[in-house]
């Protein structure tokens, strides 16, 4: 097992004024699919753990992925 190194002010110090932890992120860029296909954009939502397991399961059922199957989903209560 490797020794405990004690920590201390030297050590510590990277020489960075700025702690790159605090940095804003880089914005997420839209992907694209190919030339002809519509622009891609990330969408997240806060769903209980259990729904979210409901879902996974459904789409996997359904051999779909979960945002195409979340996308159908949205598509068939539109046209509801």
């Amino acid at each position: 097992m490797a020794k405990a190194t004690p920590l201390t002010g030297d050590i510590m110090d990277t020489g960075q004024g700025n702690n790159s932890a605090l940095q804003p992120r880089t914005p997420i860029k839209e992907v694209k699919k190919s030339a002809n296909a519509e622009t891609i954009t990330p969408l997240q939502i806060r769903l209980p753990a259990s729904e979210v397991k409901a879902i996974k399961r459904a789409a996997l059922e359904a051999d779909q992925t979960v945002s195409d199957y979340m996308l159908a989903c949205f598509h068939a209560y539109k046209n509801s």
